[in-house]
């Protein structure tokens, strides 16, 4: 009986793990994950190599301009724990004026779980219950909010799901604003990156979700509130953003940090100790600015040649880069190569500053940037006795075999 009962528990064991249940951190799979697009197992050496050493259910980390540079099931449907709160916070902040009052209702008060000790009948200002819930992660404020906001939690609800609708967010279903554990609350990696990197947008959420910690007055008197985010003022550079945590999803953290001009946003979803998200979200956003950053690929007046005046015998004007192009770049998409377009010739007049060709920098066949070509100078059109003389000399040039043009 007792071999079978042991049997029983293996096999148990196995089908979890085959079937990656919410919340279940199983062994990592580096092969399956994709850097810059590419799935790692179909990757070149120096992608193999270079992939993060990261251990996560799910999770993605994305450029400013939302490309996943790093992911693992960035698309499954999976819980999001108290990552809720970001959408939350996105549609007070879009709705509600952050000076106006919000009366505390019982509901609000006792809704359990991790909260900030709001009392039935208190009275708040929006702005600081955004900071309770989005710094401490207080269910109570984010009912308060939703009621405040919607008059009733249905009703908020409906405008979540509208508002990540309007967001593309395919794998995305609220059934509450604070993030407790319920059927159908779902959302992806790459979803929550997707609001994420909206929200952030919003200079009062930057703000808050920044903050070391906060305090909210109540009838009970002040209370400082600590940044559950525990990178912020301990991980260089970090900017934001929510921690999460329920039974379902496990241990989640959406992690933001700015270096260089560049932000990234880590998304890390399902692992089972709590503070193993903020060492692989550290050990994400690390790998990624190592790899991605703004490079100078061309500079303002840097000389590409010479193209000839075709009105002339032996002119030609200098033609120059005409601006700087700082851009960012993923060095393990490869390579970068530069391709020059230029003209056989011009015709005059040219006028100094005038775009004559064409600097292009590729990264395989991704165009990182494209930079105008200028002339230096101005070249005014022939006069009509020159142009005979031009004529004369080209005719003899021709006779004689010589080129019309040197």
């Amino acid at each position: 009986m007792r071999d079978r009962s042991i049997r029983a528990i293996v096999v148990l064991c196995f089908a979890l793990s085959v079937l990656g249940v919410p919340g279940v951190v199983v062994a990592s799979r580096p092969g399956s994950d994709f850097v810059g697009g590419t799935r790692v197992s179909n990757a070149p050496s120096r992608v193999k190599d270079a992939a993060p050493d990261v251990e996560m259910a799910a999770g993605v980390l994305v450029a400013p301009d939302g490309r996943e540079l790093w992911s693992r099931k960035a698309d499954e449907s999976r819980a999001m724990a108290s990552t809720t709160k970001i959408m939350t916070a996105l549609l007070v902040l879009e709705r509600a004026d952050l000076d106006s009052t919000v009366k505390v209702s019982g509901y609000a008060a006792h809704i359990g779980e991790s909260g900030v000790d709001l009392k039935e009948g208190d009275r708040y200002a929006v702005g600081e219950l955004l900071e309770a819930m989005l710094v401490k992660s207080g269910n109570d404020a984010a009912i308060a909010l939703a009621e405040h906001v919607a008059g009733t939690e249905p009703g908020f609800v409906e405008l979540m799901n509208r508002r990540a609708e309007e967001l593309g967010l395919t794998a995305t279903r609220f059934a509450n604003p604070h993030g407790l554990d319920a059927p159908g609350h779902r959302t992806s990696a790459a979803d929550l990156a997707t609001v994420t990197r909206v929200a952030m947008e919003n200079p009062e959420f930057r703000r808050i979700v920044g903050l070391d910690d906060v305090t909210i007055t109540g009838s009970q008197g002040r209370d400082k509130l600590e940044n559950s985010n525990l990178l912020i003022g301990d991980y260089p550079d970090a900017t934001g953003v929510k921690t999460g945590w329920t039974n379902d999803a496990g241990y989640c953290l959406v992690a933001s940090a700015k270096r260089d001009g560049v932000e990234l946003i880590a998304v890390v979803l399902g692992i089972e100790a709590e503070s193993a998200r903020f060492r692989h979200a550290r050990r994400l956003l690390d790998w990624g600015f190592d790899h991605y950053g703004m490079k100078r690929l061309a500079s303002a007046e840097e000389s590409i040649g010479t193209v000839p005046v075709a009105d002339y015998l032996d002119r030609s004007i200098a033609a120059v880069v005409a601006s700087d192009a700082v851009v960012p770049v993923f060095d393990l998409d490869g390579e970068v190569g530069r391709t020059v377009a230029l003209p056989e010739s011009v015709d005059a007049p040219v006028a100094v500053g005038q775009r004559i060709g064409t600097l292009s920098v590729t990264q395989g066949e991704r165009l990182l940037v494209q930079v105008p070509i200028i002339s230096t100078s101005d070249v005014p059109a022939p006069g009509f006795f020159e142009r005979i003389w031009i004529g004369l000399v080209r005719a003899w040039r021709s006779i004689a075999g010589e080129p019309a043009v040197s």
